[in-house]
């Protein structure tokens, strides 16, 4: 008897998941979890991975769990301030609460969003996660974890409508999304200072720059660019199509009669295409230009390259075009926008 009506076995905390994506925000998370979702039938969170209240047995996409490649701050007493910072300042606006990893070991009540339990609870996630994977002890186990990159300059864009207050002249910045930055990248950088580009722009750099080392380090299996891949590509790169690799085995069957199957034309085998989360309409489009000092309230030096040349970095890295974004955004009379060349540096 093929007894087709058993159910899937539970997944406790530290039982193995099969693919973790991280990527920073604004980068097609919610996207590509729906894609691998609705497509493939697969159990994907976006950004939880407690099994116990949530349908995420094969996986999760997050831009937070990505703390599990950071080092260790200079001190312990940096990371105090950096756990104190987050836990002393929830805010649902950047996708991170400690009931998305684990039932809460101090019983906590679903019931309450935040209080002095889910404080002392957010306290005992980041100790768990932040550098387990450095550490090679974290929790909750992926067999395979995958780097989601899109094009720096969309990214940035998106990022700056979400988070700069005003617009970008203003050089305001949500306070939510610097105490993150200030609690993960403090070193080197005073974000309080930075106009509104720069902090998200540093926030990037630094947030990509963690995860390419991570994958020199062999802790982060690849990185694809979300703009030419499908959902059958993220599950291949995922060992799902390989019967060794593949953690619950009733999904190597099931995503090879789907993307195995020779027909190109499968929903599974298109490249993603956005439609999930899109706040940036053509709001916000930047130049090279914009990347330097001296403008949108930048407090550096007219001209400083700094920035530009990180991202222009990021460009190289991943392999996108850096000649396909302008040196300038011109606007005419007729309130068109036009751009100028880019250079070739």
């Amino acid at each position: 008897t093929l007894n087709i009506l058993s159910p899937r076995p539970a997944v406790g905390v530290h039982s193995p998941r099969q693919l973790l994506i991280v990527a920073p925000p604004s980068s097609g998370t919610v996207q590509i979890q729906k894609e691998l979702k609705n497509k493939l039938h697969l159990e994907m969170g976006h950004e939880t991975s407690d099994t116990a209240w949530n349908f995420v047995r094969d996986g999760t996409v997050s831009w937070f769990h990505g703390i599990r490649f950071l080092s260790s701050p200079p001190s312990n007493e940096d990371l105090v301030r950096s756990f104190t910072a987050i836990c002393g300042n929830y805010t649902e606006n950047m996708g991170f609460h400690p009931a998305a990893y684990r039932v809460p070991e101090n019983r906590c009540s679903y019931r309450s969003k935040w209080d002095d339990c889910w404080r002392k609870e957010c306290y005992a996630i980041l100790i768990e996660e932040w550098g387990c994977a450095t550490r090679g002890n974290c929790e909750i186990g992926f067999r395979t974890t995958l780097h989601q990159v899109r094009n720096p300059m969309r990214t940035l864009e998106s990022l700056a409508v979400k988070f700069c207050v005003g617009g970008l002249d203003s050089g305001v910045v949500r306070e939510e999304f610097l105490v993150y930055a200030r609690a993960m990248f403090s070193k080197g950088h005073d974000f309080g200072r930075y106009s509104c580009i720069e902090a998200v722009g540093y926030f990037l750099v630094e947030y990509q720059n963690v995860m390419i080392e991570a994958r020199k380090r062999g802790e982060i299996a690849g990185f694809y660019r979300i703009e030419d891949t499908s959902a059958c590509d993220v599950a291949e790169m995922a060992g799902f199509l390989d019967e060794y690799r593949v953690v619950y085995k009733p999904n190597y069957g099931k995503i090879k009669k789907i993307c195995g199957n020779g027909d190109d034309g499968v929903p599974a085998k298109r490249v993603v295409e956005q439609k999930e989360n899109r706040l940036n309409k053509d709001m916000v489009k930047l130049s090279w230009k914009d990347l330097r000092g001296g403008i949108h309230a930048s407090r550096k030096d007219v001209g400083d390259r700094d920035l530009e040349m990180k991202v222009r970095g990021l460009f190289r890295a991943f392999g996108y075009d850096e000649k396909q974004i302008a040196e300038e955004i011109i606007m005419a009379q007729d309130g068109k926008v036009g751009e100028s060349p880019g250079d070739e540096l």
